[in-house]
């Protein structure tokens, strides 16, 4: 295969490193393994001021494999890739990047004694192929594994950087959280800052309207959409000199936000519409309780799953016959006839019922 032509590193003093992330195993492709190493390191990345402006899956074949390895270190100042370090035949990433930094692989000796005692020590007998996770590309930096056998491997040349990291989630994580973070960190020169805020009531497509000059790609900070269950979220991240610097681009950033969609906000960070609920209610010393039907104790659920609910919550009710409508929850004869189950007039009275059930605030 032709050697990889390396450009000079963006990584300079005082400027971002662009990094990628690629997930290598034909499982993945198959769908029959969830990648969850891929957003576990980007969030990491981000976390530390790196930026991800890739993530690639590719399977377990030679030829695609460099060409997407090439690629990638091409475009970005550093390429974190995760699986095929393994013993098996078709664990050929070492390989892959051996032959694109022309590093020719040799046993190493300290790997190898340590794959000896990791198999010692559960009496189990290592077949010779576990001995390929102890061949390392000449001038690579190894990342000891005290969580299986394969070990990570820290490939660096031309100021570019290439990190190879196990499959497995628990020892990829373990790896990199023991191994390869503080090094990281010492080459990050931006400090990151998110903030994430909930709104009801309005759709995406709204929101896009709304705020859509803010959303332009290319933007420090990014304000990104994410619409679900009936809610946006609007994430946003600044990268800065400083924690501090960050972080105040995100709050001028929420305060052009609210003054364009506040009226639809109901908090920020790690929340929801039941956690505020509960927070506003104990705060005012309000009581709730609840009547349901179709939903058959949803409602309910969502409420008492958040800590503190007991002193919020009174009642609840799952009334999905008419008969438990009309005598627990007091709703008429006359609204169930005339207006039937599924109507707003029974709602009310539901409502209305299990509120004078309970004597809570609000029903």
């Amino acid at each position: 295969m032709k050697s990889l032509g390396f450009s000079k590193a963006f990584s300079v003093k005082g400027e971002t490193m662009i990094c990628e992330i690629i997930s290598v195993g034909t499982e993945l492709l198959l769908g029959d393994v969830t990648d969850t190493n891929a957003t576990y390191l980007s969030r990491k990345m981000r976390e530390m001021g790196f930026l991800v402006y890739h993530r690639t899956t590719v399977g377990d074949n030679r030829k695609r494999m460099y060409e997407e390895l090439e690629r990638a270190y091409l475009r970005s100042d550093m390429v974190i890739v995760t699986g095929g370090l393994g013993p098996t035949y078709d664990d050929i990433t070492r390989e892959v990047a051996a032959d694109l930094f022309q590093m020719p692989l040799c046993e190493n000796k300290e790997v190898r004694e340590k794959i000896a005692a990791f198999f010692s020590r559960r009496g189990f007998p290592m077949s010779e192929n576990n001995l390929r996770q102890a061949l390392v590309p000449e001038g690579a930096k190894v990342l000891s594994n005290d969580w299986g056998t394969a070990p990570g491997l820290w490939l660096e040349k031309n100021e570019k950087i290439m990190i190879l990291l196990p499959g497995v989630p628990s020892e990829m994580k373990a790896i990199f959280e023991n191994r390869v973070k503080g090094e990281l960190e010492k080459r990050s020169f931006q400090k990151f800052s998110n903030l994430i805020l909930h709104f009801y009531g309005i759709s995406e497509s709204l929101v896009d309207e709304k705020l859509s000059d803010l959303m332009q790609n290319g933007k420090n900070p990014t304000v990104s959409p994410y619409a679900g269950k009936g809610e946006v979220e609007i994430h946003i991240t600044a990268f800065s000199e400083t924690e501090m610097a960050a972080a105040h681009m995100c709050d001028v950033a929420k305060d052009e936000i609210l003054s364009r969609i506040g009226e639809y906000y109901y908090g920020e960070g790690n929340t929801s519409l039941e956690k505020e609920l509960v927070r506003i209610y104990s705060e005012n010393g309000y009581t709730i309780a609840t009547a349901e039907s179709c939903t058959g104790g949803l409602l309910s659920q969502r409420i008492t799953s958040v800590s503190g609910a007991s002193c919020v919550i009174e009642l609840g009710v799952c009334s999905y016959s008419e008969k438990i409508k009309n005598q627990i929850l007091s709703v008429s004869e006359a609204v169930l006839e005339e207006n039937g189950v599924y109507s707003k007039e029974c709602a009310l009275d539901m409502a209305r019922g299990v509120r004078s059930l309970a004597g809570s605030t609000v029903g």
